[in-house]
């Protein structure tokens, strides 16, 4: 660790000056590369309480918290290609749930918490989203040769799914008709449009955009109207994540976690090791 960077212990110390107060409840969970490679740790809303919960030579990325909380599905090469497995919230009770050929990434939990969605190589070069049970039965194709790349998400009727699609280079994000498989673009070609965020009322998606020079958050409407930028500053913004205080988000930039207040544009350090893929619970 640099000399330069403030141990674990005066992380408490460090948020309080800064104006972040343990009433914002709640857990977080993250990827960091900290310790070498990618593994997943939790910490309060607050940035206190780090813990890290894998532990492999492998890497450990994009955790998603079931409805409930009481299961992280994340993904792993651990096994020599990317698979989707759970595990508990302090890291316990560890199950692989993909065995299947190609990788299998990027997994999302639908509303119900009844079924995990996932981006799978497996039938196409190009991923497809499918989806399974919690303990990786019932395996269903759900999009067929849509070039999704990342970030499938539920809406909450279930009528379809909102995608990351990356079309020769270029990213996009686009809603998936699940029945007739119709895909409708929700962003314009000409820019680079990831990482898709449904708030918890499932009317509204944040996502970051390249589209006035560097990475930015911006939110727009299911259908893509209304798009909007959200946060203004010099730095690249990426990963960004609803929580439960309305107008406040999580974002990573720079090899941290902030907590963003859009209305005063003012942001709280809550960690800075390596810290990406914020994904937040009310637990």
């Amino acid at each position: 660790m640099s000399r330069y960077a403030p141990s674990l212990v005066l992380i408490p110390m460090l948020l309080a000056m800064s104006g972040c107060s343990q009433e914002h409840d709640g857990m977080i969970a993250f990827q960091s590369n900290r310790d070498g490679n990618f593994e997943i740790y939790t910490m309060t809303a607050a940035g206190a309480e780090q813990r890290r919960l894998t532990e492999n030579p492998a890497n450990d990325i994009a955790p998603a918290w079931s409805p409930d909380g009481s299961r992280i599905a994340f993904a792993s090469d651990r096994d020599g290609t990317w698979d989707i497995y759970t595990m508990g919230p302090d890291g316990s009770d560890l199950n692989q749930l993909t065995k299947a050929a190609g990788t299998n990434t990027a997994p999302s939990w639908t509303p119900a918490g009844d079924r995990i969605l996932y981006v799978s190589t497996r039938d196409a070069i190009n991923g497809d989203v499918y989806s399974m049970k919690p303990d990786g039965n019932g395996t269903e194709r759900l999009t067929a040769d849509s070039f999704v790349k990342d970030s499938p998400l539920p809406v909450p009727d279930g009528s379809s799914v909102i995608v990351t699609l990356n079309d020769r280079g270029r990213l996009s994000i686009a809603s998936i008709a699940l029945r007739t498989k119709t895909v409708t673009p929700l962003t314009a070609p000409d820019h680079n449009n990831f990482a898709p965020a449904l708030s918890g009322s499932g009317t509204e998606i944040m996502f970051v955009s390249d589209r006035d020079g560097m990475l930015q958050i911006y939110s727009m409407t299911l259908s893509g109207g209304n798009q909007t930028r959200l946060t203004r500053d010099g730095v690249d913004e990426r990963n960004p994540c609803y929580t439960a205080v309305p107008g406040e988000i999580l974002v990573s930039k720079k090899g941290g976690i902030c907590r963003f207040t859009l209305a005063t544009q003012k942001e709280t350090l809550l960690s800075f090791r390596g810290d990406y893929a914020p994904a937040w619970h009310s637990r």
